[in-house]
């Protein structure tokens, strides 16, 4: 099996990499390393090509005929969405033309959307069959739905055979520092007292990494052509300060550290999600996939990583 990987040295990239060497595959990562790192990487027998998807003509080193293609490049990271909304756009179209190119040939076509799809659902858990949303194109923040949505769309009618997942909020080693996870336990690792929890009411559901990996994988193994499909794990939802509050205790039982947290309300001139919980009933008929690491174990798993 020959798999491409465009953006593979990011967060899910990385880990998707791991799990199709130890499978036998050939992998090639594709990635411009603005975000993505070589050094979690460097450990496999893969191929890496430098590219910069904003650029024509960024796919013609890549030509020929792949088993497996993934589309997962993206500017991800509200913080990095709103500092540069032009080219979240630019590296999201960018990277699903020339992903889509007559040169690069494939048995199916895999695209990483987003939750943030679904806007502010008024369905909780949400299936793939709610309305799809972006309340105000002049948004920064929206450039990142939209990108994603534009995307979906292209992959849709381009006559492959594709798997659309709209991953929910996974996490886990190797994420970067701009999602909230990471930065919880920065904040724990510099010892920060008091800690803040930024919009302390929201509630997610967060899916480990390897969970997600899972899904994906057994997701292109199906012999169905055209699959829209949510990944992420709705057993445990979870409010920012019950999150938080779940990482202070796996740091104290550690290092024996008291940390106080106060609330920070949410301050964004947007309005806020205030639940984001996937409907995966989907993924299971299809798949027979379940998530199998905790919200604890993950949380631990994740905090041993960032705390070296």
């Amino acid at each position: 099996m020959r798999s491409l990987l465009i953006g593979g040295a990011g967060f899910i990239g990385s880990h998707l990499a791991r799990r199709l060497v130890a499978e036998g595959h050939e992998v090639v990562v594709a990635d411009d390393l603005s975000r993505g790192r070589i050094d979690d990487l460097k450990d496999l027998p893969i191929t890496f090509q430098w590219v910069n998807v904003t650029q024509n003509g960024w796919h013609v080193p890549l030509a020929g005929i792949w088993d497996w293609v993934f589309c997962l490049a993206a500017v991800v990271g509200v913080p990095n969405v709103e500092k540069d909304p032009h080219r979240t756009l630019a590296v999201g179209t960018g990277a699903t033309l020339g992903a889509l190119s007559p040169f690069i040939q494939t048995r199916k076509f895999f695209f990483a959307s987003t939750s943030e799809a679904y806007g502010n659902p008024a369905q909780i858990p949400t299936p793939e069959t709610s309305p799809l949303s972006v309340p105000d194109t002049t948004s920064a923040r929206s450039t990142y739905a939209i990108s994603k949505l534009w995307g979906e769309a292209m992959v849709a009618h381009s006559g492959r055979p594709y798997v659309i997942a709209r991953f929910h909020n996974v996490y886990g080693p190797r994420m970067g520092t701009d999602h909230v996870i990471p930065k919880f336990c920065l904040q724990l690792k510099a010892g920060l007292d008091p800690v803040k929890v930024h919009d302390p009411e929201a509630v997610r559901a967060f899916c480990y990494v390897d969970d997600a990996v899972e899904a994906v994988v057994r997701l292109m193994h199906l012999p169905t052509d055209y699959n829209v499909v949510n990944i992420g794990n709705p057993l445990e939802p979870i409010s920012m300060w019950n999150l938080m509050s779940r990482l202070v205790v796996i740091v104290t039982r550690e290092f024996d550290r008291e940390h106080t947290l106060i609330q920070v309300p949410f301050r964004h001139k947007e309005a806020p999600i205030r639940r984001r919980i996937p409907d995966i009933t989907r993924l299971q008929a299809l798949t027979g996939w379940a998530p199998t690491v905790i919200l604890d174990e993950g949380l631990a798993r994740t905090w041993a990583w960032y705390r070296q």
